[in-house]
């Protein structure tokens, strides 16, 4: 059988072997009371009540382009060259009120526990009254004896775990998506400090544009009612 007669069977058969796609499947014992318990939490919380979603962005590098771009003309985009110049990584350490759309956070070189309680105590600060809840992933800092006994110490705020392999549920991830387009993929950073600059000031204006909270539309086909004839 010739080639050609192999790529026309699969053509009308509309099969591709060359291409695949990757998915992710969670495993978690508890996976459905832990995604209702994040999604009636988005869509039943009681109004005056804090959503804050948590999480860390890795690896966010401070990469220096060698060359300059060149401007973009009719008929052709950005020509960006390929080489770069490594001057190092940060974390951003981020936290995202669901309701009011605002980030914030700090970038950190390292994170850990440690670290992950100072998020907390900023957001604390940030929302000096009413009760509150975190939305975050199952990464071990985030359930630690240190974090634990903030809680205990903080107990207007109450922590909500996703499904593992389930981060997508948290809505933070929506946010750190815009600021890697906006902030991080085109930019030329010639050190940390560049990088950790330009980060606080695209915080303070994604905050400052007012625009509306993620309009969250998901909802398991098991909360449907099937409404008798």
């Amino acid at each position: 059988m010739s080639d050609r007669t192999v790529g026309r069977i699969l053509a009308s058969a509309d099969l591709q072997p060359h291409r695949q796609k990757m998915y992710l499947t969670s495993h978690d014992d508890e996976f459905r009371a832990k995604r209702d318990d994040v999604l009636r939490l988005y869509y039943e919380a009681p109004p005056d009540e804090h959503i804050v979603c948590l999480d860390e962005m890795t690896g966010v590098q401070a990469l220096e382009r060698k060359y300059p771009d060149i401007p973009m003309r009719p008929g052709q985009p950005v020509l960006r060259e390929f080489e770069y110049i490594r001057h190092g990584t940060l974390c951003l350490m981020g936290g995202y009120n669901v309701r009011e759309r605002k980030l914030m956070g700090f970038l950190s070189e390292d994170h850990d526990s440690e670290t992950f309680v100072d998020l907390m105590d900023i957001v604390d600060v940030c929302h000096p009254e009413g009760r509150g809840h975190f939305v975050c992933d199952n990464l071990f800092a985030h359930n630690t004896d240190d974090v634990l006994d903030w809680l205990d110490d903080h107990p207007r705020w109450t922590m909500h775990f996703t499904p593992k392999h389930a981060s997508w549920l948290n809505q933070i991830e929506c946010a750190f998506s815009i600021v890697r387009r906006h902030a991080i993929a085109r930019g030329s950073f010639a050190s940390l400090d560049e990088l950790r600059e330009c980060l606080y000031q695209y915080m303070l204006w994604f905050n400052a544009q007012h625009a509306p909270p993620f309009q969250w539309t998901y909802r398991p086909k098991s909360w449907r009612i099937s409404i008798p004839n």
